[in-house]
């Protein structure tokens, strides 16, 4: 194992990190009792932002935990996860190690998506085994600078153009307003040990062309470069900020949320914005604000123009836009959801979303409005195997008061279920006969009658638990 030289934290004391750290206590000064995870590759930037978490945290550096992530691209990943390893024993903190494998990288997928998606689905899984609260990157203005102009050829329009955020969800980037130049100054004032990445050289990565090929040679003819497309992505973020505050607004006059946690909006009040508007509106409801690129934004507006009842636009990100009649619905992809259920006379059991009882009673009871809640004979399905299960094409039953059959499908249809409630929509079955099509009609052949003496009475509340 290769020995290192590396300076004790407390070499901070001196005034020159004094305005890194004024920004440092800013951003964590209300963050007292939570727990950081550093993401350290063994670069200058990640080990310079855990030298700075551990000074921060001297007292309390149980607060921290390193991260490394080791994407097996070059030959030497392993000589930068040891390097890590070192430094975790170094200064004492808890280290975690995950591992990438190339071969799982999708047909067509970029090295670089494939890296950066892998990465945050490591760290993210760390976060949750080591119960902390933030992911930290060491992600710098002159990484800020790239991904703008990155973003640019992406054409991903005005929240690409404001970059990254310093805290969004649950990462924070506090080195994100100071440049590499800075970054680098105080590395080489303590002579901080770092990793070289000797990937950083090869432009056949799109970030290492811009870099290599646009940012340096144009920071060279003009010092001001970084800090002048900060600024202009800090103005992009403003303009962001406003029209988010308008577009939560609209949304919360115009929309509502179902029982299945399905998100409806008016289709009248949101033709009367602006396309771009309309779009964000559907970002902000699918949490997609920064994931659009150009074709996803052209295929969101044709989706609206073509104003096609029963149309569905699936998202990236796994959520489901419905195109209904009066309305735009959106709800998140659909749980894995259990076949049938068997259920038995006083038991409570969880099926689809609620919660169904069946009680019986040897008297009579009054009948309810409530479509969810049914009286039927007992006798008519005494010793008969009752179970729920999901509708399927060609279900049949007979409603209550009609001679002959019905498709189970035009009752939806003549109810105007829209497409997310009719895939979740339940029938309960004796013997495999279809006696309650749950929410809307009774079978005629379990009707209450004058004859009855004994009756079930099924009740159905609803329940998120699917």
């Amino acid at each position: 194992m290769k020995n290192y030289f590396f300076p004790d934290y407390r070499i901070f004391d001196d005034l020159y990190t004094d305005h890194i750290y004024d920004h440092f206590n800013d951003i964590l000064k209300k963050k007292e009792k939570d727990k950081f995870l550093v993401s350290v590759s063994g670069g200058s930037d990640s080990v310079l932002l855990l030298y700075l978490f551990v000074k921060y945290y001297e007292k309390n550096k149980e607060r921290i935990i390193i991260a490394h992530v080791n994407h097996h691209l070059r030959n030497d990943s392993d000589i930068d996860e040891n390097f890590v390893s070192i430094i975790g024993k170094k200064l004492n903190i808890d280290t975690h190690i995950s591992h990438l494998d190339p071969n799982t990288m999708s047909k067509g997928q970029s090295v670089e998506e494939w890296a950066r998606e892998g990465r945050y689905d490591c760290l993210k899984n760390i976060l949750i085994e080591t119960e902390s609260d933030w992911i930290v990157t060491a992600h710098h203005a002159n990484d800020q600078a790239e991904t703008i102009l990155m973003n640019i050829s992406k054409k991903t329009g005005l929240f690409g153009l404001g970059g990254m955020k310093e805290i969004n969800d649950n990462i924070i980037r506090p080195l994100l307003p100071f440049s590499k130049d800075y970054i680098m100054n105080i590395i080489k004032q303590y002579s901080i040990p770092y990793m070289i990445d000797s990937s950083n050289s090869d432009n056949s990565h799109s970030r290492n062309f811009i870099r290599n090929n646009v940012i340096i040679p144009w920071k060279e003819r003009d010092a001001g470069l970084i800090e002048g497309i900060i600024h202009t992505a800090n103005n992009f973020q403003d303009w962001q900020e406003s029209m988010l505050f308008f577009v939560n607004n609209f949304i919360d006059k115009n929309s509502f949320t179902n029982r299945d946690d399905s998100i409806t909006v008016g289709k009248k009040e949101l033709k009367r914005l602006p396309v771009s508007a309309r779009v964000c509106v559907l970002q902000v409801l699918t949490k997609s604000i920064g994931l659009l690129r150009k074709s996803d934004y052209h295929n969101i507006t044709n989706f609206f123009n073509a104003d096609i009842i029963g149309n569905i636009y699936h998202t990236k990100n796994d959520y489901m836009i419905l195109n209904d009649r009066k309305q735009i619905i959106i709800k998140k992809k659909k749980l894995t959801k259990k076949d049938q259920l068997e259920l038995k006379i006083g038991k409570k059991s969880n099926f689809g979303g609620y919660d169904y009882f069946l009680k019986s009673y040897q008297k009579k009871i009054s009948f309810s409005n409530d479509p969810n809640d049914e009286l039927i004979d007992l006798d008519s399905i005494k010793n008969k195997k009752l179970v729920l299960r999901f509708w399927k094409t060609g279900d049949r039953f007979k409603p209550l008061g009609m001679n002959g059959t019905q498709k189970l499908s035009d009752l939806l249809i003549n109810n105007k279920v829209n497409l997310f409630k009719k895939d979740y929509q339940t029938v309960l079955t004796a013997d495999d006969q279809i006696i309650w099509v749950c929410g809307y009609r009774i079978d005629h052949s379990v009707r209450i009658n004058s004859s009855t003496k004994n009756i079930i009475r099924i009740k159905r509340d609803y329940n998120r638990v699917i």
